[in-house]
């Protein structure tokens, strides 16, 4: 069994705009390595190139973040935010 009380996890999200995720979106993407998510981000650009090009193109990115559990941010973090 693991002594530490609490574990840190590494996660990539890919971001558009900078925005892990959009007010009217309920659910995201969440990735264990950054080549997944990057080639995700390039199979849906391949896919994009038969769309309009009238809008503006978003920029997208892989981005990492470290989840900490729910409790952890109670009993230490909250604070800070």
């Amino acid at each position: 069994m693991d002594s530490k009380k609490y574990r840190f996890r590494k996660m990539f999200f890919q971001c558009t705009n900078k925005k892990v995720i959009e007010a009217n979106v309920r659910m995201t993407n969440a990735y264990q390595h950054r080549e997944d998510a990057e080639q995700n981000i390039f199979d849906r650009a391949i896919r994009k190139e038969w769309e309009p090009k009238d809008k503006p193109v978003p920029v997208e990115t892989v981005e990492g973040f470290y989840l900490v559990h729910e409790s952890l941010f109670e009993e230490i973090l909250k604070k800070h935010t």
